[in-house]
């Protein structure tokens, strides 16, 4: 004999109904629980965007507070206008086909501006040799970064690790030249095996000591 289909049995029957009466209720519930969280989500996001943007500037500005350790900010000047907001400064243009400049940099502490960051990348052997220089508002030299990475391992490179190099450069003003000659500037020596990249680094000086000349008025 066929053996008869096995009938649900109540509890069985129960849950069926239970979830039946329920409808779309856990649905529309999870759904409001998704849009609530994006929008909480997107809500922090927008109230901490300023924080975030300033912590990242911060760390971008790292390499530039070893010159400026004190400063607050480092606003951009454009390159066709610099010294632009400089009170009582001169407007110059960097930009030409040649120029060594790659960025100018304000120094500001407290509101104040105190000071002129420059950039410039010098040719030596090998690549671009990466200076970072820092003025005061009097065209003082406040402090040099070096970046030789490009320059030949033991040799060019040098001119960013021999601090009898490095510390020729202490001291100097932007109206001066920066020079090998005797009696012919601010004097300084080159670096035996390593003339090409001396050269550059002095080069690129001197045409941060021009631009921020030029900027403060001082010629």
């Amino acid at each position: 004999m066929a053996k008869k289909a096995k009938k649900p049995s109540n509890s069985e029957n129960d849950k069926s109904i239970q979830f039946i009466d329920r409808g779309f209720m856990p649905a529309v519930i999870l759904t409001i629980i998704a849009i609530i969280s994006v929008a909480l989500l997107a809500l922090t996001e927008y109230v901490t965007a300023d924080a975030r943007a300033k912590q990242i500037q911060y760390m971008e500005d790292a390499n530039k507070r070893i010159i400026f350790t004190e400063a607050d900010s480092f606003p951009a000047e454009d390159l066709e206008n610099a010294g632009a907001s400089l009170e009582g400064g001169n407007a110059v243009d960097l930009s030409g086909e040649g120029s060594l400049i790659q960025e100018v940099f304000l120094v500001e502490e407290d509101g104040e501006t105190v000071g002129i960051l420059i950039t410039a990348n010098p040719v030596g052997y090998g690549g671009a040799v990466g200076l970072m220089l820092g003025y005061d508002l009097e065209g003082n030299s406040v402090g040099l970064t070096i970046d030789a990475s490009t320059q030949t391992a033991g040799l060019g490179d040098r001119v960013a690790k021999d601090e009898e190099f490095t510390q020729q450069f202490s001291g100097f003003n932007a109206r001066d030249n920066i020079s090998t000659t005797p009696n012919a500037g601010f004097e300084v020596d080159v670096i035996s095996g390593a003339t090409v990249s001396s050269n550059a680094v002095i080069k690129g000086i001197n045409a941060a000591n021009e631009a921020v000349s030029q900027m403060l008025g001082l010629r």
